[in-house]
């Protein structure tokens, strides 16, 4: 029993050349309505694509088939003639039965393109949300500050440096004085607007090589380099002017700083240390610092 399958009614173009000038011998159906001309109008496969796929063709695909025999999935460029540019996916092959001819198989590519601009879209999109959620996860969310892990991390690689050089490093530890009274007196959202311009003014007065957190309730924390015109109780002091004169909501806030320093110690002693010179400080009244200069 003989089954016929025309040719027109694959869903794909089908092209018979010669080998030589390419010249048409055979097309059907869905590649004349591609390329949007009539039945046996095309001389030459050549004269359906833009000038930058005959380009392809010539030195790229005859090429490849001549050594080789075959080639699969090169992407051209018809044009129709109205100019409009269709992307299309070319399978060809020699065959030797016969005469030499090559064998084309043309499909369209815009859904593929379509898809593929998609899944990059995607990716830049993905990409963009990973940052954000990195960024999300190393800040504090009321105040905008870098939070106590993203603060870790970063005073521990400066340290790791710094002790390389032998340079002096200091860790400014600061608590916002009767905090509590503040937040029963005046409300929650009077406390949080409290944090958020400590926050602010201590960003301001902080150099572009510190690092500055927000690293619990009420506490900020300062990782500063020593240079050799910084002397970090000073950097205090001012800090503790600049609150002290600034009124929040008509409140007066004060803060208490433990300024611990060193040339070889590491973050977990340099953190204790500021710890228990702020302890100090609040001790001895509070609104003041406590410096280990």
């Amino acid at each position: 029993m003989t089954c016929e399958y025309p040719l027109d009614n694959f869903p794909c173009g089908l092209v018979v050349t010669t080998v030589e000038e390419r010249r048409v011998l055979s097309a059907n159906q869905y590649f004349y309505l591609v390329s949007q001309r009539e039945p046996c109008s095309v001389e030459r496969i050549g004269n359906v694509l833009t000038p930058a796929s005959k380009i392809v063709v010539e030195s790229f695909i005859m090429p490849m088939l001549l050594h080789q025999g075959h080639c699969e999935e090169i992407q051209l460029t018809l044009e129709t003639p109205q100019l409009e540019r269709v992307p299309i996916l070319v399978n060809a092959k020699i065959v030797t039965a016969g005469s030499r001819s090559i064998y084309w198989v043309i499909t369209t590519a815009q859904q593929r393109d379509s898809l593929y601009q998609e899944l990059i879209n995607l990716r830049n999109d993905l990409e963009i949300r990973a940052e954000k959620l990195e960024v999300l996860s190393q800040t504090d969310e009321l105040t905008g500050l870098m939070n106590r892990r993203a603060f870790v991390l970063q005073a521990n690689a400066l340290i790791k440096q710094a002790n390389r050089l032998q340079n002096a490093y200091s860790f400014l530890m600061l608590d916002i004085d009767h905090f509590k009274d503040i937040n029963d007196q005046y409300g929650h959202d009077i406390g949080d607007e409290v944090l958020r311009k400590i926050a602010q003014l201590l960003k301001n007065n902080c150099r572009e090589s510190d690092i500055l957190a927000r690293i619990g309730g009420e506490e900020f924390a300062i990782f500063t380099m020593n240079s050799g015109n910084t002397v970090p109780a000073h950097f205090a002091e001012k800090l503790l002017a600049v609150i002290r004169t600034e009124k929040i909501h008509g409140i007066d806030v004060t803060v208490s700083i433990g300024v611990a320093t060193s040339l070889t110690g590491s973050f977990e002693e340099l953190y204790k240390a500021a710890d228990l010179l702020l302890y100090d400080a609040k001790h001895r009244g509070r609104d003041q610092c406590s410096s280990s200069d």
